[in-house]
């Protein structure tokens, strides 16, 4: 799952695609109103967008010059304009790509600088004697500034068939049991799926959670609806929007009220690799994997505070975090 941003980056590639074939038709069919219109507010709409990115401002003065020459008719179309609209598109797709690069080098949690985290980890078996490696189907970004870890590549179709981890039903109640040692009681809201397995033992062990998918916690921009207790997230670390989920769980807790998320330990996971072996790549991928360090950073720029956090697991670690919103 990308960013919210570079998902939106590629909504504009392809709206420049479908601008320039607009404008097209329209050099064939000049008397179209409608094509006219659909192509001045594509344009207008890059714009906004481009200037959003604080993009290059020579590709925003060309998107609005494109745009302003549609909407008021200056000339028929010719062979000059037509090598104009081609120069703007190719040099908007340049600067779409730099925009990019810019967001898989910019840290989800911390916005700051990534650079590749490169190791046999990422990379997938030779299946014939003597292959060593193929191309790399997992890369990771490592921040320079807090320490994380966010998924940057993976080529999907080499790993078809990986499966998720799944709780157990003992490691359930424990995380159950670590809730409780801070919050006795309370109101719970689950952000997650209701067919998990955590889920299903946070209501056996007495909990009526309302129920909120990870998307809606992203998106949710109204919090005043509710409070909770006890704010448990499932499966963070499948979304690059970590700081955003975060932020916006905590504004459903309680004064008192404590907020449970866990991720992968990539560190532990690469030892793991290093002792024994194991392919990781198998494995479900994960947008971001936590760090001691990171954690401390990701609660600073969430607006929360640890007051416990702990390291599981033996194959693939991971680490678990408790946090309450900052007095």
């Amino acid at each position: 799952m990308a960013t919210g941003r570079m998902n939106q980056l590629v909504v504009m590639v392809n709206l420049c695609s479908s601008v320039v074939e607009g404008i097209e038709h329209l050099m064939a069919y000049e008397k179209n109103e409608r094509l006219k219109e659909d192509a001045v507010t594509g344009l207008l709409t890059l714009e906004e967008n481009l200037r959003g990115f604080k993009a290059d401002k020579s590709v925003i003065h060309e998107t609005r010059w494109m745009a302003e020459v549609i909407r008021n008719w200056l000339f028929v179309f010719d062979q000059e304009f037509k090598n104009r609209l081609y120069r703007w598109y190719f040099s908007a797709l340049k600067e779409l790509r730099n925009l990019m690069t810019s967001e898989i080098e910019r840290c989800p949690v911390c916005a700051g600088k990534g650079v590749p985290h490169y190791g046999a980890v990422f990379y997938m078996e030779g299946g014939e004697a003597g292959q060593y490696v193929l191309e790399p189907v997992r890369v990771f970004m490592k921040c320079m500034d807090c320490g994380n870890y966010y998924l940057a590549k993976e080529e999907r179709g080499l790993s078809n068939g990986k499966k998720s981890s799944c709780r157990t039903k003992a490691r359930c109640e424990r995380l159950l049991a670590d809730i409780g040692k801070f919050v006795a009681e309370g109101t719970m809201l689950f952000i997650g799926e209701e067919k998990s397995q955590l889920y299903k033992e946070a209501r056996k062990a007495g909990y009526d959670p309302k129920a909120m998918s990870l998307e809606e916690a992203g998106n949710q921009k109204d919090c005043g609806k509710g409070r909770y207790g006890i704010v448990l997230i499932d499966r963070i670390s499948r979304t690059q929007d970590m700081k955003l989920v975060l932020t916006r769980a905590a504004e459903y807790l309680t004064d008192d009220g404590i907020l449970w998320f866990d991720g992968p330990d990539l560190d532990k996971s690469i030892k793991n690799l290093e002792k024994k072996g194991a392919s990781m790549w198998k494995g479900e991928a994960a947008e971001v994997c936590l760090t001691d360090r990171g954690i401390d950073a990701l609660a600073e720029q969430c607006g929360l505070s640890i007051r416990s956090y702990r390291h599981v697991g033996t194959a693939s670690g991971r680490i678990e975090v408790i946090a309450r919103k900052k007095e």
